[in-house]
């Protein structure tokens, strides 16, 4: 059976750019909280994103909007089980179930069983939990999950914790900063054994308008993609959108304008689009 990772691989060779559907089955998301919370709504969900050319969908079953609260393991689990199952038997070979999780109990529970081709780590392996596996319990990362498993891994920059981290963003030199934590954690996840890393500016974790507007741009793209790993950006519906445009003061009338940032990232290289809507669900006039 091929691995995870090599289904990443091959689909990034045959897809000039990858589109990546958000499914959140949460109370509380910024954007849909509530929306998608039964399993069955969810996976009618997934299936229009993967009808309108998502290739990738990532799950999440806990809100890293800011401020948001963690909830248990258990609860995290009890949300994206039923979710998960119904989907393996549904979706087409070549789409992939991305696991937006930063808790690796979590994440170990759906690798082990085959459910997940991709980890999406907002703490980039930064927490380790215990795990017990054949009478041995030790602490392990996302990243280590994902080398064991022969999976994707996502790794992002985030200033600060979701419940802190839009206090009072700050930094000497945003872009360098960022450059600099994911060439430490691209580092840390290689000696864990990640054969496929993707890489994530984290727009709005931890950044004012000014500095999700310097990660937009063609110039720090350009520096990001030095680095030789597929960029992920994720920028649909957020915040520093309404900022700049008063009257989408709610984020699902934010749809058009993150299209538009999200072609322009493609024309400048950018891999993978996560986004809420696909560009063909939209009517343009």
């Amino acid at each position: 059976m091929i691995n995870s990772d090599e289904k990443f691989r091959k689909l990034c060779s045959e897809n000039k750019h990858l589109w990546m559907g958000i499914l959140n089955i949460t109370p509380d998301s910024f954007s849909d909280g509530g929306a998608y919370l039964k399993a069955e709504s969810a996976c009618t969900r997934a299936m229009q994103l993967i009808k309108h050319g998502a290739k990738i969908l990532d799950i999440g079953a806990v809100s890293t909007r800011p401020y948001a609260e963690e909830i248990s393991i258990s609860e995290e689990l009890d949300r994206l089980y039923p979710v998960i199952l119904s989907l393996k038997d549904k979706i087409p070979d070549d789409v992939l179930i991305s696991l937006d999780s930063f808790n690796p109990e979590v994440t170990y529970a759906l690798a082990k069983e085959n459910l997940i081709d991709i980890i999406n780590d907002q703490f980039s392996g930064r927490i380790k939990r215990l795990n017990s596996n054949n009478n041995e319990t030790k602490n392990i990362s996302n990243a280590e999950i994902a080398a064991s498993f022969n999976l994707g891994y996502v790794i992002m920059h985030m200033q600060g914790k979701p419940d802190n981290m839009q206090d009072a963003p700050i930094y000497t030199d945003c872009t360098e900063e960022v450059i600099l934590f994911l060439q430490e954690r691209m580092i840390y996840a290689e000696r864990c054994g990640v054969k496929e890393i993707i890489i994530d500016p984290g727009i709005g974790f931890g950044k004012t308008v000014e500095h999700n507007l310097e990660l937009l741009s063609p110039k720090f793209i350009k520096k990001l993609s030095a680095l030789n790993k597929h960029i992920l950006i994720g920028l649909s519906r957020k915040w520093f959108i309404g900022q700049l445009y008063k009257e989408l003061d709610i984020p699902i009338k934010r749809d058009y304008i993150s299209k538009e940032y999200e072609f322009k990232c493609i024309a400048n290289g950018v891999k993978i689009i996560r986004s809420h809507v696909m560009p063909s669900e939209l009517i343009y006039k």
